[in-house]
């Protein structure tokens, strides 16, 4: 069991099912006892790209945004109550 967090780039070809991504770090995503983490700025480094038009993202969208909503955040800011986040404090 490891902890791992995965780079925008790297999140989004495992999603797309890129071959690009080394069959290393595919096994390590796909072995269920592993902990991956994504940032939040992956998420909108994304949404940033696909709306100028920058990038295509085929893959499966929920899957990535799922990873991201899996991550609790340690906060005292009581807005992020506004958005569908698990939040400790």
């Amino acid at each position: 069991m490891g902890h791992y967090l995965l780079d925008t780039h790297t999140a989004m070809w495992f999603f797309n099912g890129d071959n690009a991504i080394s069959d290393t770090a595919n096994q390590i995503i796909l072995d269920l006892s592993n902990f991956k983490y994504l940032s939040i700025a992956s998420a909108w480094e994304l949404a940033i790209k696909i709306g100028l038009g920058k990038l295509e993202f085929n893959g499966k969208s929920k899957g990535f945004i799922s990873l991201a909503e899996e991550m609790t955040l340690i906060t005292v800011d009581e807005n992020i109550q506004q958005y569908e986040v698990s939040q400790i404090w």
